[in-house]
């Protein structure tokens, strides 16, 4: 009972909250309130209660409800609970009854979602989305990109090398394939990799059998998700050039050098080959030993941002070298690892990550193994 009690206790807090901040940004004409109004919704085991209800009059005198859901924590695997119980009874009643989600903070992910399915939301920490068609609101705010609250100990964060090697994996390699399967390919320890795949699974970047084998990958989702922990040129060991000749002809350049087989080419260079969005105007290469290669092209030291058009990375972990095509003469890196260097970028190189995820998505027979079995053994 006391469980309850303090459940209920923190839906109370959650929705005075989302009271008080709409109040205090909409204009003083307009008034926010708690209603005690009650929808009829579908009956059965998908029917849903209501956390409550909130009143929004305009100036006009029109007057729009919005049903409530408060919850402490609300996921991307959230969203589709929702659709498929609370949003889908309401949505089948006569008329439009717009839906508000609050929790304390709501992720990136969990805001593109709900957004896709036009269903409002705020956070305590101000993210939030209000569009009414009557009366007319529309009330867009950003507030923290990472939860405020620490991971709860025993869980994973998508961040790191181990994380890499796994995100990696899943996004190279077309499933099924179960826990113990991706820990053996990746070399990482059963129980994190299961944990990990779990986190995932709440954030819906991925779809799961039964017995918790995964089945199915949201490839552009997992991508952009693992890019909200990794930077390219902060993330790696990176060291800043002017090819004097410019950087395509620095490219050209590492078909002639002796050490090619140990660097792989990524970002804008990289991408071009699979989507053009523009001419690349930054060389961005993996190297083992990026102070040889530099003097191998002829490459003069820049700051960056002032001039430097070569980059060279020292890699964060040897995933960076897996799956790339290393065909000689000049070799790149895996489609995955370009998109997520390109999405953490500067200048146009986010736009070149987005065109190639888009790519990337629409042409699997083209960069993506069939099978873990197809994969060299470790």
């Amino acid at each position: 009972m006391a469980a309850i009690a303090n459940t209920a206790n923190e839906q109370t807090d959650l929705l005075d909250a989302a009271v008080t901040w709409l109040n205090e940004r909409l204009p003083a004409s307009w008034s926010v309130g708690r209603t005690q109004r009650t929808f009829a919704g579908q009956t059965g085991p998908e029917a849903q209660t209501l956390d409550a209800a909130i009143d929004l009059r305009a100036n006009s005198g029109t007057t729009a409800t919005l049903a409530v859901e408060a919850r402490s924590s609300f996921e991307p695997r959230d969203v589709e609970r929702l659709l498929s119980g609370l949003a889908r009874s309401l949505r089948s009643l006569a008329g439009y009854i717009p839906i508000l989600v609050v929790a304390p903070w709501l992720s990136a992910r969990t805001q593109r979602m709900l957004e896709a399915e036009e269903i409002n939301f705020v956070d305590l920490t101000g993210n939030a989305l209000i569009a009414l068609e009557n009366p007319t609101l529309y009330l867009r705010s950003a507030g923290a990109q990472r939860s405020p609250t620490p991971v709860a100990r025993g869980q994973v964060r998508v961040r790191g090398p181990k994380a890499a090697r796994l995100v990696r994996l899943l996004a190279d390699v077309r499933p099924p394939y179960g826990i113990r399967e991706l820990a053996a390919a990746t070399g990482l320890a059963p129980g994190y990799v299961s944990q990990l795949v779990d986190a995932l699974d709440r954030e819906a970047l991925l779809d799961r059998e039964r017995r918790g084998g995964v089945r199915g990958v949201e490839i552009g989702a997992l991508l952009r998700r693992w890019s909200e922990s990794y930077d390219v040129f902060r993330t790696n060991a990176t060291s800043s050039f002017l090819a004097p000749r410019g950087p395509a002809q620095a490219l050209k350049a590492l078909e002639n050098v002796a050490m090619r087989e140990d660097v792989l080419v990524t970002g804008s260079f990289a991408a071009v080959r699979r989507a053009a969005v523009a001419a690349p105007a930054l060389l961005c290469a993996y190297c083992r030993d990026p102070s040889q290669i530099a003097q191998a092209l002829e490459l003069l030291p820049a700051d960056a941002g002032t001039g430097a058009n070569v980059a060279l990375l020292g890699p964060f972990d040897e995933v960076v070298w897996q799956r790339g095509n290393q065909n000689a003469p000049i070799s790149y890196a895996a489609d995955s690892q370009v998109a997520v260097d390109c999405l953490t970028g500067n200048g146009r190189m986010p736009a070149e990550g987005e065109a190639l995820l888009e790519w990337m998505v629409h042409n699997e027979d083209e960069w993506r193994v069939s099978g873990l079995s197809q994969l060299p053994a470790r």
